[in-house]
């Protein structure tokens, strides 16, 4: 079990209790002490990865719990493995792992939209119900997993699809993969012998230097192409850092582009940019990232553009 702070450890001294808490502040340790029951489902080693709020969450802590999970699945005695999150990047975090980590032994994150002081708190259920399925052996093969409201996500699939409520998470028109409850684990969907998303399993090594640059970009009323230029002429500035490799766009409906906008995007293609195109009403079917929504067709361009350059993982 692998703690990165979140929601799920927040803490508030306000009234009502989820409203103004701080993000990130109780351990993994704590967290499964407030989960009644859990240890007799496994027998539990918990670990401090990271303590922030997941809307601060980037590729370092990626690198780290990528071959924290690795390492550790590698054990025998190791059946699966939970990472605790905030929401808010919940899917980005799962998405990388889906891609970089193999199908095998489970890998669950989970969240929760209330603090742990707040009445009736989420983070004990969900927590509860991510180590039955990291404990399942109906769970192997599936790729990572979020395990939210009972419901078992696929990482390719989820995403937050409401600000406020218990039940924030969605997977789309594909629905979840499965269920956790009083009757166990029940997977309802089944996927190929290698889940969509995974990169050609290869040993996995941790990132040299810099990863390439992608933005997203959104295409809008009145979108002129003027964030595009601005990302191109900070990228020559000689910093590398700012060197840009390359733009998701979301578009409108069907990923449609304002005329002005497409102008800016196939001047940065022609510099050698790589374009990929999302909408911004939800993920897309077809094409190179058949269903994935925008955050995650970032995140796997990253990677494969690492890929090439041999900045990432190969």
């Amino acid at each position: 079990m692998l703690g990165t702070g979140g929601t799920i450890a927040g803490v508030s001294t306000a009234h009502p209790a989820q409203a103004g808490y701080r993000a990130g502040v109780l351990d993994i340790a704590a967290l499964v002490a407030a989960a009644p029951g859990i240890e007799q489902l496994a027998s539990l080693q918990a670990e401090q990865i990271a303590s922030i709020d997941s809307k601060d969450m980037g590729t370092a802590v990626w690198v780290q719990l990528a071959s924290r999970i690795r390492d550790g699945l590698q054990q025998d005695d190791v059946a699966g493995c939970v990472v605790t999150h905030g929401s808010d990047t919940l899917e980005e975090t799962a998405y990388f792992l889906h891609c970089v980590l193999p199908a095998g032994k489970p890998v669950v994150l989970t969240a929760a939209m209330r603090p742990a002081t707040a009445l009736s708190a989420d983070g004990p259920r969900n927590l509860y119900d991510a180590v039955q399925v990291a404990a399942s052996p109906q769970a192997r093969g599936l790729g990572v997993v979020c395990v939210l409201h009972g419901r078992i996500h696929s990482a390719c699939d989820v995403s937050k699809a409401q600000p406020t409520a218990v039940d924030a998470f969605s997977s789309g028109e594909r629905g979840p993969l499965g269920f956790v409850g009083a009757q166990g684990v029940q997977i309802t969907r089944q996927l190929p012998s290698q889940p969509p998303g995974q990169l050609p399993q290869t040993p996995w090594q941790p990132p040299r230097g810099s990863w390439p640059r992608v933005e997203l970009v959104h295409s809008h009323a009145g979108a002129d192409g003027a964030v595009v230029r601005a990302l191109m002429q900070a990228s020559q500035s000689g910093d590398p850092s700012q060197k840009l490799a390359g733009l998701v766009v979301l578009g409108t409906g069907s990923g449609t582009v304002h005329e002005q906008l497409q102008t800016a995007l196939d001047e940065a293609e022609t510099a050698g940019i790589r374009v990929f195109y999302a909408s911004r009403v939800g993920a897309l079917s077809g094409g190179d990232f058949d269903g994935l929504n925008a955050v995650k067709i970032r995140i796997r361009l990253m990677l494969e553009l690492a890929a090439e350059t041999g900045v990432g993982p190969r």
